[in-house]
């Protein structure tokens, strides 16, 4: 490309901050203003939901649950209103026969059939598709510390409920890239594997549980054409090679403050073989860092990252509510600057 591209995800309360503080009217100009590259499609164009239950519906005590049966509560933390998960529904099933009672989605509650045509306005951007997941979204039903628990003492409830959300978004997604023609680039995938300091499970629990789901989604992002993006918080050196090896082609967040995720060791040893995602930190620069800081670590990242390619300048994370509007405006600036390759 002619610069390093950019992207940003902020969380809701973020965006209608940035809204006020900028005087956007509609997420384009947003995007637009920003230097954004990219358009994650969720919120912006969906599906059109058809199904039988309920898409959302308010529970007591501001609890919220989707159509899966997962619920979130909005919640004060300590960087302010998160969309908190809460009350795991299938945290006290037992067997299999448990899980076959809940209420399971289909991908036919989906209606795809104008999407094409509201994906047009939005072909001056790089489209993703956004939402697929093989481990995280099972443990908003079960709660990771049992899903964890059921990997080494019960995996064929691990490998059910992990088959169950693989299968979904196989159909799902295989369903919205036909319908899309040729209209999105990327699909985006999250499973958080790392903690800041190593991985939530050993690498051969990885090859067993999540590899061979993971490759489902890539072999059929591929099918179509587009690119696959995996995001997985936390020091997940340990897996890069398998997710090269499985066809992963964009890796995020690049969360440089975990142990063993140092930006120039991760482009001298992957950066020929992989896009690397991120980089910008949300857990210390952005939120308490000053503007000529935030700029002098995107020139950093860009210097190391962005050499021969391969490097989409964005925060390691979704911006949270204490990272202030100008270290935002100083991030995407310095990115604009100082991102043009030669020539």
């Amino acid at each position: 490309p002619d610069r390093v591209p950019m992207d940003f995800l902020p969380n809701p309360w973020v965006m209608d901050r940035l809204h006020r503080d900028l005087g956007t009217a509609t997420h384009r100009e947003l995007l637009k203003r920003l230097r954004s590259d990219i358009v994650d499609l969720r919120g912006v164009v969906d599906p059109k939901y058809c199904g039988p239950v309920p898409q959302l519906r308010e529970l007591p005590d501001g609890v919220r649950e989707n159509f899966w049966g997962w619920r979130q509560k909005v919640m004060q933390t300590a960087t302010g209103p998160e969309e908190c998960f809460v009350e795991f529904v299938l945290a006290e099933a037992t067997s299999i026969e448990d899980f076959q009672r809940h209420r399971w989605p289909k991908a036919d509650w989906f209606d795809f059939s104008d999407f094409a045509a509201r994906l047009d306005s939005w072909q001056d951007f790089a489209v993703m598709a956004s939402g697929a997941s093989v481990f995280q979204h099972p443990t908003f039903l079960r709660g990771i510390d049992q899903l964890l628990m059921d990997m080494a003492v019960q995996p064929e409830l691990a490998h059910w409920l992990m088959d169950r959300f693989t299968s979904f978004y196989v159909d799902f997604f295989d369903r919205m890239l036909t319908a899309a023609q040729g209209r999105i680039d990327i699909l985006r995938a999250a499973d958080d594997l790392g903690t800041q300091r190593g991985l939530f499970f050993s690498p051969e629990m990885f090859r067993t549980f999540v590899k061979p789901r993971l490759k489902k989604l890539a072999d059929m992002t591929h099918s179509h054409g587009v690119k696959f993006l995996f995001h997985s918080c936390g020091a997940i050196r340990p897996l890069i090679e398998d997710l090269i090896e499985i066809g992963v082609d964009i890796l995020d967040p690049l969360q440089a403050a975990a142990d063993g995720m140092d930006p120039q060791v991760l482009k001298q040893a992957y950066g020929n073989r992989i896009c690397l995602h991120g980089g910008i930190c949300t857990q210390y620069l952005l939120p308490r860092g000053t503007p000529d800081e935030v700029r002098a670590e995107v020139r950093r990242r860009l210097e190391i990252l962005g050499h021969g390619g391969g490097y989409i300048l964005a925060p390691c994370h979704v911006l949270q509510t204490d990272v202030p509007t100008e270290n935002i405006l100083a991030m995407s600036g310095a990115g604009l600057e100082c991102g043009r390759y030669a020539g």
